[in-house]
């Protein structure tokens, strides 16, 4: 998750302070990524740096303490504009436990490589049924908790299904079957 992102675009409306984008954020997301406010600060600390927010004036809080509220500049406005506009796109993972797992499993004449795919679609039918329950007693509306689950919901339906295409899958010949090393 992008929390630079997230904090500008929490300043699109009016100008905030960290506790205030920290209590925001937490709102907005219903609590399901809280951030704790040095990672705010430090972030925060990076926008002003780099010239997407400015100082836009200081507050007394509640507890008489004051705080430096932030406001988006040009290329803060610009650059979380872009942000909303542009698709998120999920890299191939370098590494993946899964395929390692069963590249590496193929290997060992000893394991059974069906028994091993067998094994992690019962665990994604387990989550499955678990999330799709827990569905039940979420809102219908576009909550973050809904919004997760589904998304979780999705990627795990990928997930069997890519386990019963490796399982149609022929197994590499091996260079060490072949003679050569």
């Amino acid at each position: 998750m992008s929390i630079k992102h997230a904090l500008l675009a929490l300043l699109l409306d009016e100008p905030r302070s960290a506790s205030q984008l920290q209590s925001r954020f937490a709102e907005t997301t219903a609590g399901v990524w809280p951030l704790n406010i040095g990672q705010v600060s430090q972030t925060l600390g990076r926008l002003h740096r780099d010239g997407h927010i400015e100082s836009a004036g200081t507050i007394t809080g509640p507890t008489g303490h004051s705080a430096e509220r932030y406001q988006l500049t040009d290329t803060g406005r610009a650059l979380v504009d872009e942000w909303f506009t542009t698709p998120v796109v999920q890299p191939v993972a370098e590494r993946d436990e899964l395929v390692t797992k069963v590249t590496l499993a193929q290997t060992r004449p000893e394991l059974d490589l069906i028994h091993l795919l067998d094994t992690q679609r019962a665990s994604i039918m387990e989550e499955l049924r678990a999330l799709n329950r827990r569905t039940r007693t979420l809102p219908d509306t576009r909550t973050t908790d809904r919004l997760l689950v589904e998304k979780r919901i999705f990627e795990l339906e990928a997930q069997a299904r890519w386990l019963d295409r490796v399982e149609t899958l022929h197994a590499p010949i091996l260079e060490s079957e072949n003679g050569h090393e």
